[in-house]
């Protein structure tokens, strides 16, 4: 028992790999296709990849700068200090900066600027507001530290908060690749669309050139899936010799154009995260390839063989 189902399975493979080879234009047009759906897919993988490294990287750079008012004398700002290490273990650093200091960083930061330097000298007065800078190590808590600011008394001592403007770029940053994604997923969709239409059509030729063969299966008693299976192995075919072709393709270019592609995507190591996601990429790819290609040409054989 077990030998004949190796033998049938050997002949399936045979016959499947004879019908692509047989009909090699249609196959080489299904085969482009499906390699461009796959590589987009690839790279909705990769820009997944990049999207959380960005949002990742904007969120260490995201701080609290907390300003008080003009009339705050220093031991109130390190009394709310105190309350905010208490209150959130998880801040790493808070760092105090007086009103004197804020006015040095402002002046070595202009110092080749004359016109703020000049600015600066009409106001007389020193403008510059003391502040905390504020550094956790979970961004998902600067929220809850900008609620605890806004509360009394802490309110009255504070001028204003600085997380918001922040939060609004890492918000903005993320509705944005979100957008790409969606975007890719439409475009995902309707290529499969097309490809199935492709393969569909592909199987329907390959059945006509193959219908003699098929006759005579049939008259020697062979099974509805031994008739089937090598159209259904032709759409495996198809889907495994893309996954290849995109893969081999990809990493040779990722390999060679790594050092530049750092520059592009702001230091982001897009060979490193190939490399180091290629077993669940490659799972992605085969899914979506063999699936949508065995799919295809079951529907044909079914819809033409009537079988």
């Amino acid at each position: 028992m077990f030998s004949n189902f190796i033998t049938n399975l050997k002949r399936i493979i045979f016959f499947g790999w004879q019908s692509l080879s047989r009909n090699k234009g249609l196959s080489f047009g299904v085969i482009f296709i499906m390699s461009v759906a796959v590589l987009l897919i690839t790279s909705l993988f990769l820009f997944q990849g990049f999207s959380e490294f960005l949002i990742s990287e904007a969120q260490k750079k995201v701080d609290i700068s907390v300003y008080f008012k003009k009339n705050i004398t220093p031991e109130k700002i390190f009394a709310v200090e105190s309350d905010l290490r208490q209150t959130f273990p998880k801040v790493e650093n808070i760092e105090y900066i007086s009103q004197e200091k804020a006015l040095e960083i402002f002046k070595e930061k202009h110092k080749d600027d004359t016109l703020y330097l000049d600015a600066l000298k009409e106001v007389g007065d020193n403008p510059f507001l003391a502040s905390l800078n504020i550094k956790t190590n979970d961004p998902n808590i600067y929220s809850q530290i900008s609620n605890f600011l806004g509360r009394e008394p802490t309110e009255d001592l504070i001028e204003k908060v600085s997380y918001y403007q922040n939060k609004k770029v890492i918000d903005k940053l993320f509705s944005f690749t979100n957008n790409m994604k969606k975007g890719g997923i439409v475009l995902s969709v309707i290529l499969a669309l097309l490809i199935a239409l492709i393969t569909f059509n592909t199987v329907k030729l390959t059945i006509g050139s193959f219908k003699e063969e098929i006759s005579t299966m049939r008259l020697v008693g062979a099974s509805n899936w031994f008739i089937r299976g090598p159209f259904l192995i032709q759409g495996l075919l198809y889907g495994i010799i893309s996954v290849l072709i995109v893969d081999i393709v990809l990493f040779s270019v990722l390999y060679f154009l790594n050092p530049k592609l750092g520059n592009w995507f702001l230091d982001f190591n897009l060979l490193n995260y190939f490399k180091t996601n290629f077993f669940l990429l490659v799972s992605v790819q085969f899914i979506f390839s063999v699936i949508l290609g065995v799919f295809s040409s079951f529907i044909a054989v079914h819809r033409y063989l009537k079988i």
